[in-house]
Order: structure tokens, then sequence, then C-alpha cells
């Protein structure tokens, strides 16, 4: 267990592209999904069109990427692909690893953050663990997985 006082709190540079990547990820997935999906409803001649096929498209995105988020941040690797690029881990406050209820409860803290327009987001430039707030929401910190390789941030 790493006490607080010692765990070395990821720089928001190696987030942002550890994000980047992970967006990109999802994206592939959710673009594939959707396309698949949409063949499918035509191939099968269901009726379905116009904004029914949106709406069915926006609920598989939103549920890819919740499930992506949540299934690897509270896996054995306690991290997404792109943290994973960074050696970047989630964990909760105490340094142990996150169960996938808090790691739900993370990723829906995101959809907080950019309702508030990003700010959310924003809050790690100031905030002591560098913490944003869906970290704060579910009580989780990004931390490296290898403190030796944490550069020297402020």
């Amino acid at each position: 267990m790493l006490a607080k006082s010692v765990q070395n709190y990821a720089i928001q540079v190696k987030r942002f592209i550890a994000w980047i990547i992970d967006l990109l990820l999802v994206a592939i997935l959710v673009c594939a999904l959707r396309y698949s999906l949409v063949t499918a409803l035509n191939i099968l001649n269901c009726g379905i069109s116009g904004g029914k096929i949106y709406t069915i498209s926006v609920a598989v995105g939103v549920l890819v990427a919740t499930l992506y988020h949540s299934i690897f941040e509270s896996s054995k690797f306690q991290a997404t692909p792109g943290k994973l690029c960074f050696g970047l881990i989630v964990t909760d406050l105490s340094g142990q690893k996150i169960t996938i209820k808090r790691a739900l409860l993370r990723h829906i803290g995101k959809y907080l953050s950019e309702l508030t327009l990003g700010i959310g987001y924003f809050l790690c430039i100031v905030s002591k663990k560098k913490q944003c707030l869906h970290d704060v929401i579910a009580k989780c910190v990004i931390t490296q997985r290898n403190p030796a390789c944490q550069e020297v941030s402020n």
C-alpha cells in the first residue's frame, strides 16, 4: 500500500495524451459497431431509420466508452491502453485497485465534467493530487506505476 505522501501523481500532459489514445481506440470500436448495426438493420429491413438509428448509435457509443474505461480501470492492469502507454494507473485514495463500481462512478463523473463545459477536467491543474472532478467524485487518483519513471513536475 502506498502512503498518500509518497504517491507520485501523474502529470496532466501524460493524462491528456493517454486520453487521446483511448479516444481514438473507443472511436474505432464505436465506428465498427455502428457500421455493423446499420448494415444489419438495412439487411434485415427493420424499418428503423433516421433519428432512431442516430439514437441507437449514440447509445452504443456511450455503452462502449463506459465499458471500455470501467473494465480496463478495474482490471488487473488498473488502466486503459492509453494510460498503460505512459505507465499510469488508477487507484483509490489509499493506492489500492479500484472496483468496477468505483470505475463506473468515475466514468459517469466524466459526463459531469463535460456538462460543466470541461471545467471539471481543469480541476487537475489546481488540485494537490492532480485529480479531475471525476477522480474527486470516485475518490480515485492517477499515479505512475513505477515511481522511478515519474518526471519532476513543478
